[in-house]
């Protein structure tokens, strides 16, 4: 808005007030925006399968090499009653594995991190500008496709192949977050705003417990083998994107049959724009917002020791808990069914105490972000020195689930602070922390390199993940706001009483008070 007056439309705090203690009844029964809560949760919930099968296919996809059965020139030894997994395959079998190295496999894996993090900001700007809806259809049909095409890509090109393919499938999946998140602040009520957000989000934790589950069963049948994971997750996210098509709606204004109850429930508090107007992206507000960089450096922390469970664990479980391939799909899906579960009860304990006014919506936030990453980080502690299955995995359980805290601690707030440009928040803060979360393998070849049997290495990996963890939690706490801020409504040619506003430092004043247009619910 260069050379021009921004103004912004500011509400005395005594009719804010009035306002708020006569709120639209919620409509009775099931409405359009729990339609689009579920359609979204399939969509990110067939986008995780493709995202996180490759964890549990990669250790059936590789050979590991036996030291017993390799000569100092490198050769396979015979004698000593080794047998070469390919030899009844033949070399264009696309049921054939691979010798690929951990570093190589790392290469491969995070390819996708790599593609996710540099769209990210692009994508955000495009979820702005065109709505959630296409850049989510154009990313589940770009998945679909590589999917399915996989076990090919690998047979014909190798690893390089898989590289740039997961790299592909990162670049169009960096449109999921940012693009929900657009159509979440758009269609969900502030009453209901933990519990909706909640049920589309636990689509990361379903899509990751359904692909650990399918993926480990695939891989370990005899019959089925690895390819029918990404044939079977490749279909399903073409269909999700028809689904999508064909009932996902961008905006509540839109959709054909909307009750004026309902849309007077969703559009309660005012602070997003249901019909959409041509906003510019105030970056210079947004970079320079503490609350932002406060819930950037707890999303950072986050993705990293999410990552490190969702790629790490089930080698962890391979080699140092000893788990079988059909076991390790069920045992690393363990800790995202408890996540799914918890994810619930958070999102309705959040708005139940925001509703009932027990808490500050920002004191909800530091809370159950307290939970989810401190108190997780004890239990990811306390896993990496059991030696017991059972005991590892129940463990494993509480620390992921208590994970789930995020989603209405610094996930949501991004709303909070900014539901006219939630895209491109969350995409601010997914690319840091995905730049972030690039370290994870650096961090873990570094400190385990070759010998993933070493179970105190893996110690000190956890030890690191968990520092960070509670670091970053604590700067979130201190920074965190829980009101709209003043920026949310840049852009908006508008004028009080005949004054022009001139940029976000001028404020309203009604009785001698300063006023401005937030949602002060903290």
């Amino acid at each position: 808005m260069a050379g021009r007056n921004v103004v912004y439309e500011s509400v005395p705090k005594d009719e804010k007030r009035e306002e708020l203690q006569k709120p639209p009844e919620r409509p009775k029964g099931l409405g359009i925006r729990h339609l689009q809560t579920v359609i979204l949760f399939i969509c990110l919930t067939i986008a995780y399968t493709i995202r996180s099968q490759l964890s549990v296919l990669m250790v059936a996809m590789v050979r590991v090499q036996d030291p017993h059965c390799t000569l100092p020139d490198g050769t396979r030894n015979i004698s000593e009653g080794c047998v070469d997994p390919n030899a009844n395959i033949s070399r264009w079998n696309i049921y054939r594995t691979y010798d690929w190295h951990k570093s190589t496999q790392e290469m491969i894996t995070f390819s996708f991190f790599v593609g996710y993090t540099s769209m990210m900001i692009p994508m955000g700007l495009l979820a702005q500008k065109f709505g959630g809806k296409l850049p989510i259809m154009f990313a589940l049909a770009v998945n679909g496709v590589i999917s399915i095409c996989t076990p090919w890509i690998a047979l014909l090109g190798g690893w390089i192949a898989m590289s740039i393919s997961r790299l592909a499938l990162g670049m169009t999946q960096a449109a999921m977050y940012p693009s929900i998140h657009t159509l979440l602040a758009k269609w969900a009520p502030l009453r209901e705003r933990g519990r909706l957000s909640t049920y589309i989000y636990t689509g990361s934790q379903a899509g990751t417990i359904i692909a650990f589950q399918l993926s480990g069963l695939f891989a370990g049948s005899p019959i089925l083998g690895w390819p029918v994971s990404f044939w079977l997750f490749g279909s399903l996210s073409l269909l999700s994107c028809a689904l999508l098509g064909w009932l996902g709606v961008a905006s509540p204004h839109q959709h054909p049959s909307i009750t004026t109850e309902e849309l007077a429930y969703i559009m309660e508090d005012g602070a997003v724009d249901i019909v959409p107007k041509k906003r510019k992206t105030p970056w210079k507000h947004i970079l320079t917002s503490k609350p932002v960089w406060g819930l950037i450096v707890s999303h950072a922390g986050s993705a990293a020791s999410y990552l490190l469970i969702l790629t790490e664990i089930p080698l962890y479980m391979n080699h140092i808990l000893h788990v079988d391939l059909k076991r390790n799909g069920l045992y690393s899906s363990l800790p995202y069914i408890a996540l799914y579960l918890l994810a619930l009860v958070f999102g309705y304990a959040a708005d139940f105490a925001a509703n009932r006014k027990i808490m500050s919506v920002v004191n909800i936030r530091r809370t159950a972000n307290s939970i989810a990453m401190a108190g997780s980080g004890v239990f990811l502690f306390a896993f990496s020195f059991i030696n017991d299955t059972t005991w590892a995995v129940l463990v494993l359980m509480i620390a992921h689930g208590l994970h789930a805290g995020i989603h209405v601690g610094f996930h949501i707030n991004q709303i909070d602070l900014a539901p006219n440009f939630a895209g491109p928040v969350m995409a601010l803060g997914n690319m840091i922390a995905n730049l972030t979360s690039l370290l994870v393998p650096v961090i873990v070849s570094n400190i385990v390199r070759d010998d993933v049997t070493d179970h105190r290495k893996w110690q000190y990996v956890f030890m690191i993940f968990v520092a960070i963890m509670i670091i970053s939690n604590g700067i979130f706490v201190w920074f965190a706001k829980g009101t709209v801020q003043p920026w949310n409504f840049y852009g908006e040619d508008e004028t009080q009483n005949g004054k022009e506003l001139n940029g976000l430092e001028d404020r309203t004043t009604t009785n001698g008070k300063e006023t401005q247009r937030a949602v002060t619910r903290d």
